[in-house]
């Protein structure tokens, strides 16, 4: 079941969505969702390094509506990443 959260402290409307990602890497199918992560233009870096824990991450523009502020983020898996 996902877990919601906010990390940080920052209040910015959210302009990234960060996707992390476990698995080999060698092909699709074999990577796992396990956590999105919105980030501002100020923490798009701290939401790849740090809030990731160490997933392989994707970066998408995140959607006008909803609005999302930076550093919400949702577990898929909270047992993945350091």
């Amino acid at each position: 079941m996902p877990t919601f959260g906010k990390t940080g402290g920052c209040n910015q409307p959210a302009v990234w969505l960060v996707e992390g990602y476990s698995g080999s890497g060698q092909d699709e199918d074999a990577m796992s969702l396990d956590r999105t992560v919105y980030a501002c233009e100020r923490h798009r870096e701290t939401a790849e390094d740090r809030w990731l824990r160490g997933l392989a991450p994707e970066i998408l523009p995140a959607r006008e509506r909803p609005l999302h502020w930076c550093g919400q983020f949702t577990d898929y898996d909270p047992e993945a990443g350091g």
